[in-house]
């Protein structure tokens, strides 16, 4: 606590001189008559690329934060402990399968799904069964899958191949990495005050209590994973990409470092992934796939919810069981 409250503290005085420095600098520019330097500044081709880029990936994603807050209050009000054990079997691999195919009824993007799983985590539900809906509900669900269908409209084999690799994907990492009693979760002193039982709040302001404490400490996060993505997208371009793709091999890499670094929502990164059109198709099915499990937004967002030692191990995993099923039906 001493340690975050440090580090919390760090940050506000860094921001607070960084801000008087760039008042000094805004100042002195106008009282040399130099304040046109500004005007050109933001007419740099690359700034206007990362602005664009970031406050698409920001407009994009909170909306589907504040469903996954909503949803994860609505679970913490409505259903309780019992109902929702009856969802993951304590079989780990048949809580596996129940939560693969659990997004069909509670389709969630993977920018609000983090929320939903950390939730669930903290009644008590089987380590597998969560992660397995975390992982698989933004590409399993209806809205995904349609869109997918929409997009590949002239091959079903990718829109079957997309729901196929990410099971048997998500059935191996889980296979892999987790433990029973394993903690994970990260202690976080903005849950100590959320308490609503002893309040004469109704259902409906019991959900949003819940809702606005996830929604605050995501939200900070996901800014931090869209400046990055920002960054990435501005300095390196798909063409140098596509450029270097002609290799098989080679493109189911380069395919997914580009599903990583774009952070797309699943439910629309069907139409970019049909535009590379050259490529082969277990290349778009890795980028339809690792995007919504590790991209930098989603990675940012894990790092707001679990241990970073899990963090870790959950995100390598991933990269490689993806990488060496790419390689092996490429």
């Amino acid at each position: 606590m001493k340690k975050k409250n440090k580090y919390e503290d760090f940050l506000r005085k860094f921001f607070i001189t960084i801000s008087i420095i760039f008042i000094l600098v805004i100042f002195n520019l106008w009282n040399s008559g130099k304040i046109n330097i500004i005007s050109r500044f933001f007419q740099n081709p690359k700034l206007q690329v990362f602005t664009i880029v970031t406050l698409a990936i920001l407009l994009e994603a909170f909306p589907f934060i504040l469903i996954g807050s909503i949803v994860s209050g609505a679970i913490e009000v409505f259903i309780s402990e019992e109902k929702i054990e009856k969802m993951f079997p304590e079989n780990r691999f048949l809580s596996v399968i129940s939560g693969a195919f659990l997004g069909i009824f509670f389709p969630v993007c993977s920018c609000g799904n983090v929320v939903v799983a950390k939730r669930l985590l903290k009644k008590g539900i089987p380590i597998f069964g969560v992660f397995s809906y975390m992982l698989c509900s933004p590409i399993i669900n209806p809205i995904t899958i349609l869109s997918t269908l929409i997009a590949f409209s002239n091959s079903k084999v990718i829109v079957f191949g997309r729901v196929l690799f990410t099971f048997i994907v998500v059935f191996i990492v889980s296979s892999i990495i987790f433990f029973k009693n394993q903690k994970i979760l990260k202690e976080q002193p903005e849950e100590m005050h959320s308490d609503t039982s002893h309040h004469s709040f109704s259902k409906i302001e019991k959900i949003f209590y819940h809702a606005e404490s996830d929604f605050l400490l995501m939200g900070r996060y996901l800014v931090f994973g869209a400046v990055a993505a920002g960054l990435f997208q501005t300095f390196i371009s798909r063409e140098t990409f596509l450029s270097l793709a002609s290799n098989k091999l080679l493109s189911v890499f380069l395919m997914q470092i580009l599903g990583i670094s774009l952070s797309l929502c699943s439910f629309a990164d069907a139409f970019v992934a049909s535009s590379f059109t050259n490529l082969p198709f277990i290349s778009k099915i890795v980028f339809m796939v690792i995007g919504p499990m590790m991209n930098i937004t989603v990675t940012s967002l894990y790092f707001a919810t679990f241990k970073k030692d899990f963090v870790i191990k959950l995100i390598l995993t991933i990269f490689f069981v993806v990488l060496i099923m790419g390689f092996i039906a490429v």
